[in-house]
């Protein structure tokens, strides 16, 4: 099923679709109406449809990476200031020796940072 994000955006191109497909039928435009109605609703409405769809996927699986990091929550707090800068190092120390070897070096990455502050 389409996101619940994509569906203002769907549903903008149907009505402007059923609009310009009524305007160009007034003024007796031969066979643009159809045109119209059939590039808006068979074409653009799904393509838009999809491509929102894959975006919103993406958008998840980054945002449940990082909400699920452990020095991604000990950054945000010690962002909103609930951990001094030393308390912040020592946590960020004992998390890095924790975490198993096999890992990205990124967190490596956040050590280096966190020693250069």
């Amino acid at each position: 099923m389409v996101p619940l994000k994509s569906w203002p955006g769907v549903g903008l191109v149907l009505v402007v679709t059923l609009g310009l497909s009524a305007l160009t039928a007034v003024l007796s435009l031969g066979a643009l109406p159809a045109v119209v109605a059939i590039a808006g609703w068979l074409i653009v409405a799904p393509a838009l449809a999809i491509l929102t769809y894959y975006e919103d996927d993406a958008e998840a699986d980054s945002e449940s990476e990082t909400a699920d990091s452990p020095v991604a929550t000990l950054r945000e707090r010690y962002a909103r200031g609930d951990l001094t800068e030393a308390e912040f190092e020592r946590r960020l120390d004992t998390l890095l020796e924790t975490e198993p070897a096999e890992q990205s070096t990124e967190p490596d990455r956040e050590r280096t940072v966190a020693k250069e502050r």
